[in-house]
């Protein structure tokens, strides 16, 4: 369990990125993205050298799967020119801008969910490893990343109230990982 919830940490935003990519809307990309795991989670997958090439195939399997399954399919009229995963984290890397909003959004947040945030997103850590770090009782955790996420977007919201939902959730990881290694400099 902790190596897919390792794996849901570190590819989520990519397959989300993937399913917008494919036409289906952010709400339907988080739905499909969330029921993959936990589909993962019931498998028995053994030794997985490459596991990000594991679970972007897999994951291209499953959109293709719905498709013709008919169950889920992207609606194409509402997303006609959703970039590429490629051009958003390039985007998303060399936005300086946006890279700052988050660094003051982050820096605002109470100091109890800028930790846990800290420890899930920029280490990697498992709800569980940050309850036995912190001393935080499972529920805490969870309410304090909870939290913390909603007053993160509610910071980063733009004039026109929409937030940039697909480009937070795709590399927050690379963000915080930026802004921690520009204040060691």
């Amino acid at each position: 369990m902790e190596t897919i919830d390792n794996w849901y940490c570190n590819h989520r935003g990519r397959l989300l990125a993937i399913a917008c990519q494919k036409g289906y809307s952010y709400e339907e990309a988080k739905d499909i993205v969330q029921q993959f795991f936990l589909d993962m989670l019931q498998k028995e997958l053994g030794e997985i050298n490459n596991p990000e090439a594991f679970l972007l195939t897999a994951f291209k399997n499953r959109l293709i799967d719905l498709y013709r399954s008919g169950k889920s399919a992207p609606a194409f009229e509402t997303a006609p020119d959703v970039p590429s995963t490629q051009e958003i984290i390039e985007n998303l890397e060399s936005d300086a801008e946006l890279i700052e909003k988050i660094s003051r959004a982050y820096k605002k947040l109470p100091a109890r969910y800028r930790r846990v945030i800290y420890m899930k997103y920029y280490r990697g850590l498992t709800t569980e490893q940050i309850v036995e770090e912190t001393g935080f009782t499972y529920q805490t955790v969870y309410n304090n990343l909870s939290k913390g996420i909603q007053l993160l977007r509610r910071n980063l919201q733009d004039s026109s109230g929409n937030v940039a939902n697909l480009k937070m959730a795709a590399l927050l990881g690379i963000l915080f990982s930026q802004i921690f290694l520009n204040k060691s400099d």
